[in-house]
């Protein structure tokens, strides 16, 4: 199979990840077409750098986009005019599909096959594939607050009553020719058939628990519940957060505290859990954790929290291989049942995701009720 990769900036990457990809697939290489001029006809790797124009003198069988989606959205409107035909054009990452299809193939697990025959069909591979293809998108109207200069949408919470959840000035909407603003799929990733649930079941929050929400965001999760919780952990480092964060909570700041640092297993600049947390013995915790893969080093910081206290939680797995494992693990220590979401995810995000080319679950469930 002849591979054509179309870079935007080809002269600017470092490629090893496709090289490395393409020898397991047994593929040929025929060069790369940039719209950058810059270095044209130079070589990556002995590769030439061809112009744009050089595409419909080149033979290949499918030509793979390697860009960010409004350089991509460039290179396709240019390659339309060139009369390149559209089922020869595919992302980047199919070389990473294909590598999973060969690896998993013969694997007997009816998720994972679930998932190559979608990839069949054909289609791209995504972190959600079939999970969310036919989940519907949503479009929340954004109003914006004279008084504290911040964008909010009207969000409902579990008791169905409308809170002002609020983002920064920075934030990026989607605007209609009539000049309204839309955030968009705010609450899609926790659709019933998503890999990614915190709540499932009755593995949910209930009246009168402490929530700790680490790795808050929008806190578009502990907004949902926090008119039925006694207490609510945010823990939230990134800095752009802390003032819309504040006006979504501030008319139940009484029970809220906003912790600004990273959650480890060490104090310092970062703090662990049961250094911050501080609730009677018989009160009830969940804990929903999404911290970019500092997951499994955060509950070694829990100790106390995990051996004290009556605990739900639901807890990320996905940005690191083998994450899952090494979480179950620590809440099995501490005789707690656990079991993951239904599904997989494949969390493109990891750099190191060429190398595992593997499926991963998005969220470890754990009770020691």
């Amino acid at each position: 199979m002849d591979l054509m990769i179309l870079a935007y900036t080809a002269q600017d990457k470092n490629y090893d990840f496709a090289f490395n990809a393409i020898k397991k697939l047994d593929c040929n290489l025929v060069g790369f077409i940039s719209l950058d001029d810059k270095k044209l006809f130079e070589k990556i790797e002995g590769y030439t750098i061809y112009p744009t124009y050089y595409i419909n003198m080149l033979k290949y069988d499918f030509a793979l986009i390697d860009a960010n989606e409004e350089a991509a959205q460039i290179i396709a409107n240019t390659l339309l005019k060139l009369n390149v035909p559209l089922f020869k054009l595919r992302t980047i990452y199919w070389l990473l599909q294909q590598i999973m299809i060969k690896k998993y193939e013969d694997i007997n697990d009816p998720a994972i096959q679930e998932i190559l025959s979608y990839w069949r069909t054909p289609r791209e591979l995504s972190i959600f594939n079939q999970y969310l293809a036919n989940a519907p998108h949503t479009f929340d109207e954004v109003f914006f607050d004279e008084n504290c200069g911040l964008p909010y949408i009207n969000f409902k919470t579990v008791e169905d009553k409308t809170r002002r959840m609020y983002f920064p000035l920075n934030k990026q909407f989607i605007q209609t020719p009539d000049g309204k603003k839309y955030a968009t799929d705010v609450l899609r990733e926790q659709v019933p058939t998503s890999p990614h649930l915190y709540i499932k079941g009755e593995h949910k929050v209930n009246e009168g628990d402490v929530l700790i929400d680490a790795g808050v965001c929008e806190g578009n999760f502990a907004l949902r519940y926090v008119d039925i919780c006694s207490q609510v952990y945010l823990f939230e480092m990134d800095q752009n957060w802390f003032a819309p964060l504040y006006f979504s909570f501030r008319d139940c700041w009484d029970k809220i505290k906003l912790i600004p640092k990273a959650i480890s297993d060490k104090g310092g600049q970062q703090i662990t859990l049961d250094e911050v947390v501080n609730a009677p013995k018989s009160a009830n915790i969940f804990l929903k954790m999404d911290i970019e893969g500092a997951e499994p080093a955060a509950l070694r910081g829990a100790r106390k929290i995990l051996s004290t206290y009556n605990v739900k939680a639901s807890v990320c797995s996905y940005h690191n291989a083998n994450d899952a494992l090494q979480i179950k693990s620590i809440f099995q220590r501490y005789g707690y049942k656990t079991w993951t979401s239904d599904g997989y995810m494949i969390f493109l995000l990891d750099s190191k995701i060429w190398e595992t080319a593997d499926f991963r679950k998005g969220i470890v469930y754990a009770e020691n009720y």
